[in-house]
């Protein structure tokens, strides 16, 4: 492939990923603000039941849909390069029947096993309500990830993007409205089953949007696929093996990670009983404030790393299918440096301004602090083991990640287990935990990435001068809160912190030409910034 090429498929790559990052940041800033009102009608007890309930939502929403979207992604796009136009399309249709199939099986097996998942898995039963609420979205989530998919393997991000967006908005929407309808003080399950329930009608909403915009582009697929004489065709049976066998190890890895948050909470139910201090009501506390202010908060920085690796992943596919390696060291540097532009600051932000963030964001229940605190590290680290992963998908490794993600899971669990029954250490073992399994993890798959391709990461050219910004921004937000609450009340005084803070990250970043144009590109901000940073 000739310069040129590259360069225009690097520049396509960075258009995808800058729309994917920016709808993604929108909906996770809804689905940030949305937690606020409901932790606020819920408490701390109240956020452990939905936080429990939505641990195992999210592990079987990557079985049924989160797998699929890079699969076939990766799939289409290998046959887009190789100009198979109609197995690319076809690929499409075998993963929507196949999809849907595995969407009602997921959606049968939360309905009915929502009482053993609860009470037996979780070891709370009031987490029941959240899971059979949850139970009806699985149904349409499986043609969702497959419609998601197909987009993101055509390179055409737009219709992804407006069915995130517009899928958050309906699912804060009802949610909230329905947390309320059904808020009752001595029953509050039916206020976590209402909150729960909304983001059913998100679901329905963004499979919708994406079925309409499918009916605007049909015909043009449809002509693609007349002019298309490559041989050979794939059979319906030949695509659906290719497809397991591809979502397969890709399911395994995404699963044995977020089964993170379902094994800290079960395990914290039990070892804090355990340890003899706590009471059934502030293990609830200590739980729902680490799944609904420690995992919240943390993964919303981490959500545009993984915008960035629903990105990476076709046009890596692309690229490493016509032997480009160029074109793909390009693509894993690129968003390696945008990841890390954005998670090392929310890191080191979240560490230093921990106890004022939740005073701020939640003034009726401010505790749990201490974890921020603590374990904020774990945003960079959560970070590069995205990109990594998407990367050894994309070069047709994708078996690797299973092992670096299994590997961490495995040294997880006895960290958990010895931490979390002292009653020092309490739940902040399982931010301890955390912290290790993605550094495990990240490492192995540095680690199969060399071996299996000779590619290296510049982490240096992607760290270096963010770090440096950083670092000044971190000293500027300690000494300057301490000032200002001296003269302010406390939310203001953070409020001016955080801004002012942003401002000295950004101004060190232009001083020491931190961003590149590529980078630049990518970012979801005004043009204007965008020429005054590079």
């Amino acid at each position: 492939m000739t310069a040129p090429d590259t360069a225009k498929n690097q520049g396509a790559f960075v258009k995808q990923a800058s729309i994917i990052a920016l709808s993604m940041l929108i909906g996770r800033v809804l689905g940030f603000i949305y937690r606020l009102p409901l932790t606020g009608l819920l408490g701390d007890e109240g956020n452990a039941w939905y936080s429990m309930g939505y641990s195992v939502y999210t592990v079987v929403l990557l079985v049924t849909a989160g797998a699929l979207i890079p699969a076939v992604s990766k799939l289409v796009s290998e046959r887009m390069a190789l100009g198979q136009m109609r197995n690319a399309h076809c690929m499409f249709h075998t993963a929507l029947k196949v999809s849907t199939i595995m969407g009602f099986a997921a959606a049968l097996m939360l309905w009915f096993g929502a009482r053993f998942i609860s009470n037996i898995m979780l070891n709370s039963p009031q987490a029941f309500y959240a899971i059979r609420a949850l139970a009806p979205a699985m149904v349409l989530l499986g043609p969702l990830g497959a419609f998601r998919g197909y987009f993101m393997g055509m390179k055409t991000a737009f219709p992804m993007a407006v069915s995130q967006v517009s899928e958050q908005i309906f699912n804060v929407g009802f949610s909230l409205f329905l947390a309320f309808l059904f808020f009752d003080a001595e029953r509050l399950h039916r206020s976590v089953a209402g909150a729960a329930a909304g983001t059913g009608i998100g679901v329905l909403v963004g499979l919708v949007v994406l079925i309409f915009l499918y009916s605007l582009v049909q015909r043009d697929y449809q002509r693609q696929m007349v002019k298309d004489l490559s041989r050979p065709l794939e059979t319906e049976r030949q695509q659906a093996k290719i497809l397991f066998a591809m979502a397969a190890p890709i399911t395994l890895s995404m699963v044995m990670l977020a089964l993170t948050s379902p094994l800290d909470f079960s395990m914290a139910n039990a070892r804090l009983a355990y340890s003899g201090v706590f009471n059934e009501f502030e293990i609830s506390e200590l739980v729902g404030q680490f799944g609904g202010k420690f995992i919240l908060l943390t993964g919303l920085p981490v959500a545009m790393a993984g915008a960035l690796s629903h990105a990476v992943t076709p046009e890596i596919s692309a690229s490493h299918s016509l032997q480009d390696k160029q074109a793909v060291c390009g693509s894993v540097n690129t968003a390696l440096r945008l990841a890390m532009l954005i998670s090392i600051p929310a890191a080191v932000g979240l560490a230093v301004m921990a106890d004022p963030i939740l005073a701020l964001l939640f003034p009726s229940f401010p505790d749990g602090g201490f974890m921020l605190m603590w374990g904020a590290a774990c945003v960079v680290f959560m970070a590069i083991n995205q990109i990594l992963t998407a990367t050894l998908f994309g070069v047709g490794k994708p078996y690797m990640p299973v092992v670096a993600a299994g590997v961490g899971l495995l040294v997880k669990i006895p960290i958990n287990h010895y931490l979390m029954a002292v009653p020092e250490i309490n739940i902040l073992g399982a931010v301890i935990s955390t912290i290790v399994c993605f550094i495990v993890a990240a490492l192995l798959n540095l680690f199969f990435l060399y071996r299996a391709t000779g590619l290296m990461p510049r982490f240096g050219e992607a760290m270096g001068k963010p770090l440096v910004a950083t670092t000044l921004m971190g000293v500027t937000c300690f000494v300057l809160h301490a000032v200002l609450a001296m003269i302010m009340p406390g939310r203001a005084a953070t409020v001016f912190t955080l801004i002012l803070g942003v401002l000295v990250y950004v101004t060190v970043l232009m001083i020491v030409r931190g961003v590149r144009e590529e980078d630049a590109a990518l970012l979801p901000i005004p043009k204007s910034l965008k020429r005054r940073i590079i």
